[in-house]
């Protein structure tokens, strides 16, 4: 039997677009075991009545590039919700690849998961976060994606605004555009560059002044309301908003002697299908338990 956990992220923490994220304490869970049917997959939790239950199931493909999938039972505890900008398939195939890597008697580092984590994920931030924990930088050399952990905590908290509706994350991205003007470009240049010198010295006002995008949120505002309403009306104590990768989640920010202040006057101002939660920084990545 192997037991393997994945952690949530929410991605592009502001400006730093296709290359930040953070893990986030909140996790899935898949047992995997020998089974004597050609293949079995349970799920309970998130998504259960509208994920596969066959070999396309996204950890399923995941654990494919390592071990056939067949004679193994899959079982799944999700609670990470899907299309909401937390990362759930990115945990999926973490999931996957870790389970797959055990299973086929490898030891490969996260940084090896992860150049093949990206064959599905497309693109290494979510991916990478789940995998590696912390907080985490992901770019491209020489054709390959590369990470790197660059810290275990954030110097603000994270209290994560959820709603019920979905974001489709191909869709969202497909309507951002194809150029932007230097003005923007210089801009959001300088603010992720302030993320990380402001991530890296646990500086939190350093933070909450890099916290600016001009590459995605402002086009991705339509689709989330949520986010649009907290950014001109942020409760008491916020020190930042972030939509939480394409959304529509949405993340306020706040000093942690002050989350659980600003967790419950969030709360009492959204709607009761919208669940707040407060999210820490996940220290480890994707793993077996």
């Amino acid at each position: 039997m192997r037991h393997v956990v994945a952690p949530a992220s929410t991605a592009n923490l502001g400006p730093a677009f296709d290359s930040a994220a953070a893990a986030l304490e909140l996790w899935n869970e898949l047992v995997v075991e020998e089974s004597p049917h050609a293949l079995s997959v349970e799920i309970e939790g998130e998504g259960a009545a509208e994920l596969p239950r066959d070999a396309s199931h996204l950890s399923l493909r995941a654990f494919a590039l390592f071990a056939p999938v067949a004679g193994y039972r899959f079982t799944f505890v999700n609670r990470i919700p899907l299309e909401r900008g937390l990362g759930s398939s990115a945990a999926a195939i973490a999931l996957g690849v870790v389970a797959g890597n055990a299973v086929a008697g490898n030891d490969a580092t996260p940084a090896a998961l992860l150049t093949h984590a990206v064959e599905l994920e497309g693109h290494a931030d979510n991916v990478a976060a789940a995998l590696f924990g912390g907080v985490c930088i992901s770019w491209r050399a020489n054709g390959e994606a590369r990470a790197a952990r660059i810290a275990t905590e954030l110097p603000l908290a994270s209290i994560v605004a959820v709603p019920p509706s979905r974001t489709n994350t191909a869709a969202s991205r497909n309507g951002l555009p194809a150029t932007v003007t230097h003005e923007d470009a210089a801009a959001n240049a300088a603010h992720a560059a302030l993320l990380g010198a402001a991530i890296v010295a646990g500086d939190a006002s350093l933070l909450s002044a890099a916290l600016h995008d001009r590459l995605h949120e402002r086009y991705r505002a339509a689709a989330s309301p949520l986010f649009h309403e907290l950014q001109l009306r942020p409760p008491d104590g916020a020190l930042g908003v972030t939509l939480s990768g394409s959304g529509p989640s949405v993340v306020v920010w706040a000093t942690h002697d002050r989350s659980a202040t600003v967790a419950t006057s969030l709360q009492s101002s959204l709607p009761d299908d919208t669940r707040v939660l407060q999210l820490r920084v996940a220290q480890e990545g994707a793993r077996l338990v």
